[in-house]
């Protein structure tokens, strides 16, 4: 069974609130979400069990931050709440719909506070080093590259020399950061 199928499943645990209050519930799931206030297990510990109220938070959390994350129409949130009645499932897609551009921020920020640094501009340069004290005759072109670097609103300059097979492994781990970035926008 793939996570996703599982978490799937795990949403009828829902139903043990009643759905006039699921409401309050799933804005307080959203609040955490947004690092605020969010429910405790004290305040539902008649309704589920630590183990199901700990299930239930983290299933309505993926699927809110995958429903924000992935732009999920209507349908494709209310096909992962099957089990649920209506009234269940338009609770979930009214506190989604509602919180979106909240949510879209706080997923944004948490993705920006991986790395504060940012590239703001870049220089190059190509020489050819003819000789060294080491070699009379070299002939190996160098690759000077000035990274500007932006942490904390503050400019820092990082200036790197890559031979040919440095420049290479750089160009290489580059590509595959992008293709890193692209999947996840994907």
């Amino acid at each position: 069974m793939t996570v996703m199928a599982e978490q799937d499943g795990n949403v009828i645990l829902l139903k043990k609130q009643s759905s006039k209050d699921c409401t309050s519930l799933l804005h307080g799931l959203v609040d955490g979400l947004c690092h605020r206030s969010h429910p405790t297990y004290q305040e539902y510990s008649k309704i589920w069990t630590l183990s199901e109220w700990w299930t239930l938070v983290d299933t309505f959390q993926v699927l809110i931050k995958s429903a924000v994350k992935e732009s999920w129409t209507k349908d494709q949130i209310l096909q992962r709440l099957d089990g649920l009645s209506d009234d269940y499932k338009t609770s979930v897609v009214d506190v989604i719909s509602s919180r979106k551009e909240e949510i879209h921020s706080q997923l944004l920020a948490q993705t920006h506070s991986i790395s504060q640094a940012v590239l703001s501009d870049f220089d190059w340069k190509l020489k050819l080093a003819l000789s060294s004290d080491k070699i009379s005759s070299l002939q190996e072109p160098l690759l000077t590259l000035k990274l500007d670097v932006l942490n904390d609103e503050q400019k820092e300059t990082v200036s790197v020399e890559l031979n040919r097979e440095d420049l290479k492994k750089l160009i290489s781990s580059l590509e595959g950061a992008n293709k890193a970035l692209l999947q996840l926008k994907s």
